[in-house]
């Protein structure tokens, strides 16, 4: 049976790991080849000079933000969000003239680019994209954020493998509809465009017109609204009039028009929702959910994390939030198996069915005092980075650079030293009721302080980590 004390049950957010820098980032970051450029600047592939990861670093020139304030809302919304298909956000360092946005990298290229490439893509490889694209959406409807411009230019896989993984990208237009549940500016690109957008009174449905219309071009390789200019495209949107031209679709199955046609619906009322989309038989019969266990392995993981010290659970948190793709895709595939319903956080029963179907057995009281700690932010699920954390196993994270990084983190000075003041700053939320107690940041620190002098220094951080120095 296994035995759970309280040690070490405090909140923590995903987004207080991601940093906000005015050091010169050519310290931390070696620049290599730019990637692509927009109408704020360039993006550059560069690489982590601590932990070797590689990155995606957008360089945004401030003379060219008309409205700062909305990039920041882009930022502020990126920041939280917490789900495998989501592109993340890993720090910002920012000068007089330039912000700089430190991302995860995709090097797969656009789906737009992998459309052109293969003029259509098989209903197989469609519908893969396409569970994960609802899964995602239907996250950021739940966390209450529209997107408001989805096509397939701000969709990007991860690598160029023909199985890649696929992310959403782009906030710069996204809405938070919890304060304004119905917008009225006119925005999007005119192909991907909802007929109520023209109408001048919409709310997050839109966005899932937008897949309907994506997922007619993956199929077809044309767009269901096409015209000689914009007027005319967007004439034929506002109708909502469309067709599954014979030739284009006569290889396509009629349960995919079926999902189009429920997305592709004028009225936003009677339109799919994308957890709809993601539970309709063509996504289930040709992409069903990943088969693989919660292992016995990755179980004692979580048990090893809820035994651990409050700051070791902060840095897991860190770490989770800054490794690549590449080494917690094993690790994300179990989080997307045991996410039954593709919303991008496990409910109690999603995770219960999971050690049950490994044949993991558990007693109750240890059961709640597992889900109370893995649930860092106490909104009663687990959220992909909290998964993450709890699981990952010491050679993910017995990482000297890496280690060094999340320490770096902590001492916000650069003195060697993590002090309770620095935890405090570190780990502080707008909302004060979720901010830590200061009891309980004196605690973080008296777990780790092996010599008593109210400090963490680099050899007490590395013990607490890897249990050696």
């Amino acid at each position: 049976m296994i035995h759970h004390t309280r040690r070490g049950s405090v909140t923590l957010k995903k987004q207080w790991f991601v940093g906000s820098k005015s050091s010169n980032i050519e310290n931390s970051y070696r620049f290599e080849a730019e990637l692509g450029s927009g109408a704020y600047g360039k993006v550059m592939k560069a690489v982590n000079l601590n932990s070797n990861q590689t990155v995606a670093i957008k360089m945004i020139q401030k003379i060219r933000v008309k409205d700062y304030k909305t990039f920041n809302k882009e930022l502020s919304i990126l920041s939280i969000m917490d789900h495998p298909n989501i592109v993340k956000v890993l720090e910002t360092y920012e000068t007089e003239r330039i912000c700089y946005l430190v991302m995860e990298l995709c090097e797969g290229g656009e789906l737009f680019d992998r459309i052109i490439q293969e003029k259509k893509l098989s209903e197989a490889n469609a519908a893969f994209v396409m569970r994960k694209l609802f899964s995602a959406l239907s996250y950021c409807h739940d966390q209450g954020i529209c997107h408001r411009d989805l096509k397939p230019e701000n969709l990007m896989f991860v690598t160029k493998s023909p199985d890649s993984d696929i992310k959403l990208i782009d906030f710069g237009l996204a809405k938070d509809i919890t304060e304004h549940s119905v917008m009225h500016s006119l925005n999007g690109t005119p192909y991907y465009i909802a007929p109520e957008v023209l109408s001048g009174s919409y709310s997050h449905e839109i966005d899932c017109w937008s897949l309907g219309v994506i997922m007619y071009v993956m199929l077809s390789g044309t767009p269901p609204f096409n015209g000689k200019n914009n007027e005319e495209i967007l004439m034929k949107v506002y109708n909502g009039s469309y067709s599954f031209r014979p030739r284009a679709f006569q290889m396509v199955s009629e349960m995919a028009k079926d999902l189009i046609s429920r997305l592709l619906v004028k009225d936003p009322e009677l339109r799919y929702t994308a957890r709809d989309a993601f539970n309709h038989p063509w996504i289930r019969g040709l992409a069903p959910l990943p088969e693989i266990p919660l292992s016995v392995n990755v179980f004692n993981d979580i048990s090893q994390f809820v035994e651990s010290e409050s700051l070791k659970k902060a840095t897991l948190m860190f770490v989770a939030s800054r490794l690549s793709e590449r080494d917690i895709n094993q690790l994300k595939e179990v989080f997307i198996a045991l996410d039954k319903d593709g919303d991008g956080l496990l409910s109690r029963d999603e995770y219960e069915m999971g050690l049950h179907q490994s044949g993991i057995n558990i007693d109750r009281s240890a059961l709640d005092m597992m889900w109370q700690i893995m649930d860092s932010n106490k909104n009663e699920l687990i959220d992909y980075t909290e998964f993450l954390a709890a699981c990952l196993h010491n050679q993910q994270y017995m990482n000297v650079g890496i280690l060094k990084t999340a320490f770096e983190y902590f001492d916000m000075d650069g003195n060697g030293l993590i002090t309770y003041a620095e935890l405090r700053s570190v780990l502080r939320d707008k909302e004060v009721s979720l901010n830590l107690k200061d009891d309980e940041v004196e605690e973080m620190i008296k777990e780790v302080d092996r010599n008593g002098d109210g400090f963490i220094d680099y050899a007490e951080f590395l013990q607490m980590m890897v249990g050696k120095i």
